[in-house]
């Protein structure tokens, strides 16, 4: 069970749309199915799907985590061996809880389960080795032991990991079809990473790759394969948002009249690949012989 507290509202609301602002990943028949139930109070009291909030209202939520976050009922593994684990990270879902801060517990009435969280339910001991971002997909990699964390956060570090991405973006036109971007990247105090031409002042330098393996004119679209050679924060998203192809469904640099002609809210940015070039006589020296590749029909086809 959660309890919420009703805050920053406006007039009118009702008790479904404002949980569902604070989960967006519930679904409605999940909700709905709830309220039939009497799973949901308000203030100790029964409700039904009209009941409106108040500032300061108390907000009890009988609703599993599995369903209040739509997390996956099995992990989509990819690849695993003796010394690492790399599972398929749906959409929605946090790597692990390194930012999430008294406000965030507050605001959804306990810690948020995260894929670590879930890999940690098969073995307590396995360890994430790096994060995507909340929205962005695909291929995370787990440690099963302290050398093979080791080793993947200095390869990490190091650039002995290659990864690929896919990316949708906006405007099909390319001056270049194929191009390496070496920018400067400042990450600031309200979550964006900005881009500069030039090195400034706590910046980091960031090469992002891309080439375009497909155009729609008719709906201004493009396919992009991604490689980035550096590793900052939201480096692709804010990246190729600042040459104008910003990320279709990205809310934070894309642009919202794109994402709503595309009914699309999540940024289709999917990590598809990784390929490793460990020197030896690293004990995962054997990793660079496997190409570890995401099935392709989890980001294919994502629009018409």
């Amino acid at each position: 069970m959660r309890t919420i507290y009703v805050e920053n509202i406006k007039n009118n609301k009702s008790v479904i749309s404002y949980i569902k602002g604070i989960f967006p990943s519930v679904k409605n028949s999940v909700l709905f199915k709830s309220l039939r139930n009497k799973d949901i109070r308000l203030n100790d009291q029964k409700i039904n799907k009209d009941t409106n909030i108040n500032l300061n209202d108390k907000i009890d939520i009988y609703i599993s985590d599995t369903y209040l976050f739509d997390l996956p009922k099995n992990l989509n593994i990819v690849y695993e061996d003796e010394n690492i684990l790399i599972i398929n990270k749906p959409q929605g879902i946090l790597s692990n809880i390194e930012n999430f801060s008294e406000n965030d517990i507050k605001k959804l009435g306990g810690m948020e389960p995260t894929l670590e969280n879930l890999v940690q339910n098969i073995n307590s001991s396995y360890k994430i080795c790096h994060r995507l971002d909340r929205n962005t997909s695909g291929l995370v990699i787990f440690a099963k032991n302290d050398m093979a964390y080791q080793e993947m956060l200095d390869a990490f570090k190091n650039g002995y990991i290659i990864k690929e991405y896919i990316a949708y973006v906006a405007n099909s036109k390319f001056s270049k079809s194929h191009d390496t971007l070496e920018k400067y990247i400042v990450k600031q105090n309200d979550g964006f990473s900005k881009i500069y031409d030039n090195k400034v002042k706590n910046s980091k330098k960031i090469i992002t790759e891309y080439q375009v393996l497909s155009t729609n004119k008719k709906y201004d679209f493009a396919i992009l394969k991604v490689i980035i050679h550096t590793g900052k924060m939201h480096q692709i998203r804010a990246q190729l948002s600042q040459i104008s192809h910003p990320i279709i469904g990205d809310s934070k640099y894309g642009k919202n009249e794109t994402n709503k002609k595309f009914k699309i809210y999540k940024q289709l940015l999917f990590a598809v690949k990784y390929t490793f070039k460990f020197e030896s006589p690293s004990p995962m020296y054997y990793l660079n012989d496997i190409e570890v590749l995401l099935d392709d029909s989890c980001y294919k086809n994502r629009i018409g």
